[in-house]
């Protein structure tokens, strides 16, 4: 019998010590194999890190103030439910809601929308500080990519929206960060 009743294995060593070392022996073994480089640790993964900037898409805002967003002021976001903190608007595009109708001359037309005068369809542009990975670029902890909901936060407003570009800032230069294992 491999086990005795008394919980020794082969007679000899007890399972416990024997379970210990065997959990010793993979980590171990877990080290060495990411120290040769042939499995990756998230901190290997980290191609640099700088600054980005991503758009958010803010679809029928209704507001009696439409210059709610204003460039160089910085609001709270969350993404995906977490938290992300402050980040600064760069640009604000904000056009009111539009209506569109076909004329008498037979060809299409658009107007403000006279039964939505305090709709706008806003763009807002944040800049952010993340890390630049294979997989996209990573603030705080959080992917950041398209199609992601988002929600803005200001003093007096709470809004969602949705990610619609991501790209790196125009004049921030690209941090390496080199990973090599020793």
């Amino acid at each position: 019998m491999l086990i005795s009743p008394s919980g020794k294995i082969l007679n000899r060593f007890n399972v416990i010590d024997f379970s210990v070392i065997g959990l010793a022996l993979l980590a171990t073994f877990g080290v060495m194999l990411v120290q040769s480089g042939m499995y990756r640790t998230s901190g290997q993964v980290i191609k640099g890190e700088g600054e980005i900037e991503y758009t958010v898409y803010i679809r029928n805002l209704k507001s009696l103030k439409p210059e709610l967003f204003e460039p160089k002021h910085k609001l709270s976001i969350t993404i995906r439910n977490q938290p992300r903190g402050a980040v600064e608007i760069t640009h604000v595009d904000n056009r009111p809601k539009r209506a569109s109708f076909m004329g008498s001359n037979g060809k299409l037309e658009t107007v403000q929308d006279p039964a939505d005068p305090y709709g706008y369809d806003t763009l807002v542009t944040l800049k952010d500080h993340a890390m630049f990975t294979n997989d996209g670029y990573v603030t705080e902890g959080i992917k950041v990519k398209i199609g992601l909901p988002i929600e803005v936060e200001g003093h007096d407003y709470r809004i969602s929206g949705v990610i619609v570009d991501v790209h790196e800032a125009a004049n921030t230069a690209k941090t390496e960060t080199s990973k090599k294992a020793s």
